[in-house]
């Protein structure tokens, strides 16, 4: 029984850290009126994301579960279905700072899709899980409360600090940054040590290939959308991508911990799609950062030959 406990309990608590600083030092960035004035700005980019994020990818997400892949365990299913719900990469505007994109886009997108997550989450997920697994039963409290305590109140906890204590908060928000990035990889190596014979076990369904399309899923909708609206902003048109291809783990990890809590294969599926969706998009964030990057020199004269 403690050979079981001990590794729960470590990758639970660094799984509610991680969630408790990261919408702490989301907080403590959040300027409610500059986020508010840029959602206003782009309000067809906002609108369609949520959308997109909201309809299009759970539909896209739960109809490939029925059909294509019906044969993945239950639990694996509703893991899905968590992830299908939960938008908002957490990482968004780091990422999109290394991809040179729009921080505040990606920033603001975050923000919105988050507050949507904690509607959308409670609302949807219920009705998705017994679609998935009816064996399986959970309600829409049991989803909204530890979203209401752990994720919205560190929020708000963060936007009072900043206000009473702006000096103060430039520095702390750098060591919260990094002190939930660390909280986030310890929780994943116990989640990997704990349960690596059920993540074997797994690799002969198609989980692990739902896992790779989920990504993917997220960059293309993104792009159908910012170049439908023929948004010509590179770095809103990244950002815009970067905050929609990967889904919000926070939320997922509360799933997790709590409602799921007895539910392992939840746990291995919710680890499988952040790790490889993390991982996808970085790649194209690397890629999109060489792109953006100046040629120096040899790149100028080599454009004036040309002209």
């Amino acid at each position: 029984m403690s050979t079981q406990t001990s590794p729960s309990v470590l990758i639970n608590g660094f799984g509610l850290l991680f969630v408790v600083l990261n919408a702490f030092g989301l907080g403590l960035r959040l300027e409610v009126g500059k986020q508010l004035s840029l959602a206003r700005a782009h309000g067809r980019i906002t609108v369609w994301a949520l959308v997109i994020n909201f309809v299009v990818i759970p539909l896209l997400f739960i109809g490939y579960l029925l059909t294509v892949a019906s044969s993945i365990p239950g639990e694996i299913k509703v893991g899905f279905c968590v992830a299908a719900l939960c938008g908002g990469m957490p990482f968004a505007p780091i990422l999109a700072k290394l991809a040179k994109a729009s921080e505040s886009v990606a920033a603001t997108l975050l923000v919105v899709l988050t507050v949507a997550t904690m509607i959308a989450l409670p609302l949807g997920l219920p009705s998705a899980v017994h679609a998935v697994d009816s064996s399986l039963t959970i309600s829409a409290w049991g989803v909204a409360w530890p979203l209401l305590l752990f994720l919205a109140l560190p929020v708000f906890l963060g936007c009072v600090f900043r206000v009473w204590w702006p000096d103060l908060t430039p520095e702390l928000q750098q060591w919260v940054v990094r002190i939930s990035i660390l909280c986030l990889l310890f929780n994943l190596n116990f989640t990997l040590f704990a349960y690596w014979s059920l993540f074997v076990q797994t690799w002969g369904t198609y989980s692990y290939i739902a896992a790779i399309a989920g990504p993917f899923i997220g960059l293309g909708c993104a792009y159908l959308l910012v170049s439908g609206l023929r948004v010509n902003d590179v770095g809103i048109r990244h950002a815009t991508e970067v905050t929609t291809a990967v889904r919000n783990i926070a939320p997922m990890l509360l799933m997790m911990i709590f409602p799921f809590r007895a539910d392992p294969l939840v746990t291995v599926s919710i680890t499988i799609l952040n790790t490889i969706g993390i991982v996808t998009v970085l790649l194209f964030v690397l890629v999109w950062r060489r792109a953006a990057s100046p040629s120096g020199p040899q790149a100028s004269t080599g454009q004036q030959a040309l002209t």
